[in-house]
């Protein structure tokens, strides 16, 4: 039985650490980032191996970086490109244990720095990425909105659909799913109906934009 979507009722990075059964944590701002970072868990059962730290690949200026958590062995049976490092042989993946200074249930994993075009819809790619969220249609409507959707699988109707958004939202639309699809070449990810479904969702926004310019 599919384990039921969580993205119907939380943020893309909230379902991420909490399949992950950790607490969304940022690395302290002004210092150095550090080898390691500490991650309050939530239940001690499936933990990630690394925390990414994300920082935008086209920007010069330093930002913050995002912090995802993630599971390489996953990673790597569903992404082609290695952002990674190989675990030493006999290695073994990291162990909540109380934290000596609140008492707190926590993990320690090794933070791994990498450039992505786009940093807000990572979370989302490797939700799907790693197996965790299956259910496309969950997908499908954090990219288009369900009008746009209840037009497929006829394209132009689709973008004509599109086209009418207000611009705030349209213009949210066409730099989130723009990147996602970056991200997708980007990162190489194996499976082919979430590439097919991201792809279509760029090509009806970027048909939905060229229609626009002739109003």
């Amino acid at each position: 039985m599919p384990r039921p979507s969580l993205l119907g009722s939380m943020e893309p990075l909230d379902a991420l650490c909490q399949h992950f059964n950790v607490v969304k944590t940022s690395p302290a701002s002004g210092i150095p980032l550090p080898r390691y970072l500490d991650m309050p868990v939530t239940r001690d059962a499936h933990m990630p191996s690394h925390a990414l730290a994300l920082y935008q690949s086209t920007t010069t200026s330093y930002i913050q970086p995002l912090i995802v958590p993630i599971d390489a062995d996953m990673y790597n049976k569903g992404f082609r490109v290695d952002i990674l490092p190989s675990s030493a042989p006999g290695s073994t993946s990291p162990v909540p244990y109380p934290h000596p200074n609140s008492g707190t249930l926590t993990v320690s994993l090794p933070i791994v720095p990498v450039s992505v075009p786009h940093i807000a819809s990572i979370p989302l790619l490797l939700l799907f990425g790693l197996g965790l969220e299956t259910q496309t249609n969950s997908l499908a409507l954090h990219l288009l909105t369900p009008q746009v959707i209840s037009e497929f699988p006829n394209s132009a109707e689709m973008a004509h659909e599109m086209s009418l958004l207000a611009e705030d939202e349209f213009q949210q639309r066409v730099k989130y799913n723009q990147g996602l699809w970056k991200n997708v070449l980007a990162l190489g990810i194996k499976d082919s109906r979430i590439v097919e479904l991201v792809q279509t969702a760029w090509n009806v926004t970027a048909e939905a934009r060229r229609l626009r310019q002739f109003r």
